[in-house]
């Protein structure tokens, strides 16, 4: 593990400036070329994770066959963060697998060719500057906002500038982040996040309120009435509890786009839907834990124009559609050390409202290294 972390940290400061310095330096008229490595690589955190998952697809078809698919994936990652902490701030910066879209780091085996090499990307690279009471963080960084897994993908990062103030119990957050631009498929999110961490007993309860206004386009660009816009109103609650050895968590968010405008027809699906009909998605969820073992379910409805579609979990709706779904997340961990453990999830799905869709479930097994 030694050697791991050696060999990491080297490859950080000579990734991320100004951890490492290449400099020239002159002997009896002769220059010679050396490597001379800054001080504050002392101040620098390196880590990272592997998984390996076997994923198998069972897809339900409406009309026609049904459709299986078995694939093997990888997930590599590797971070580091700079401290500096004689003038109050940080820079940190991160590689994954995965390709250009942001809602998954996974990379499938040898999918286009015979035993194909993945792709390694930045997947962050931020800058946190603490003034006082007031936290700034300007970049592609990891989601700010208090959220479950449904509503915001865990794989996004966005790009853009946030404000934190946290003063316990309380705290507030808020940013403007650029979403995409490309031809007229554009937008930029303005979100504000409000809420409380508070201990009732021996219960610790999270309270959050948002809001997130889309200013652009997005996919609703060709839909027939102008007044659709995407603006959501987001609650998420969450509460934490010991009861002896057994540590549970139990949490719920529900959103509501109440920009969704228009008749039957004019939502995001084209469908005979009425987007003012299916503007709400919500999810309820338990997860526990039993010295090494750790279980979860969770059971959500996503409606066809509550959300953005390609910023929710991907896994969701896979094989259906990005939105109008209803269905179950089941999920299972075994840590056999501090750093390796063996999981399995299962995703049950299918459309919410329209009744000619595909159903799937989907299993997948993987192992988890952490470093």
């Amino acid at each position: 593990m030694k050697s791991m972390r050696t060999v990491c940290i080297l490859v950080c400061a000579c990734m991320f400036l100004p951890l490492a310095a290449f400099s020239q330096q002159s002997s009896t008229g002769n220059e010679s070329p050396g490597i001379t490595i800054s001080k504050f690589i002392d101040d620098l955190t390196v880590t990272g994770d592997l998984r390996i998952r076997f994923e198998r697809r069972e897809q339900d078809k409406a009309e026609g066959d049904d459709v299986n698919r078995e694939r093997w994936r990888t997930r590599f990652r590797l971070g580091a963060v700079w401290v500096n902490s004689a003038e109050n701030w940080e820079i940190g910066a991160g590689l994954t697998t995965g390709g250009e879209v942001g809602t998954t780091t996974n990379d499938t085996w040898n999918e286009d060719e015979f035993f194909e090499t993945g792709d390694i990307r930045l997947d962050y690279a931020y800058v946190r500057h603490n003034l006082g009471c007031v936290t700034l963080v300007g970049g592609q960084q990891k989601n700010p906002f208090k959220t479950s897994w449904l509503l915001w993908d865990s794989d996004l990062r966005p790009t853009g500038l946030s404000v934190m103030y946290p003063k316990a119990p309380f705290f507030i957050t808020a940013g403007g982040f650029d979403v995409r631009q490309y031809d007229d498929d554009y937008g930029i999110i303005y979100a504000i996040q409000a809420g409380a961490n508070l201990d009732v007993q021996d219960i610790t309860v999270l309270v959050a309120a948002s809001v997130y206004d889309f200013n652009g386009e997005f996919d609703r660009r060709n839909r027939p009435n102008p007044d659709y816009e995407y603006t959501i109103i987001d609650l998420y609650t969450s509460a934490k509890m010991a009861l002896s050895d057994v540590k549970l968590t139990f949490y719920g968010q529900v959103f509501d786009n109440i920009g969704a405008e228009g008749r039957e027809g004019e939502g995001v699906l084209d469908d005979d839907l009425d987007p003012e009909e299916e503007d709400l998605g919500w999810v309820l969820g338990v997860a526990g834990g039993f010295g090494k073992f750790s279980a979860a379910y969770a059971y959500a409805q996503v409606g066809a124009d509550s959300c953005v579609g390609g910023l929710k979990d991907a896994t969701f709706g896979n094989g259906v559609s990005s939105t109008d779904l209803k269905g179950h997340k089941i999920n299972l961990k075994y840590d056999f050390t501090k750093h390796f453990s063996l999981g399995g999830n299962i995703w049950i799905f299918e459309a919410l409202e329209r009744s000619n869709q595909n159903e799937v479930t989907q299993y997948e097994l993987e192992v988890n290294y952490n470093f």
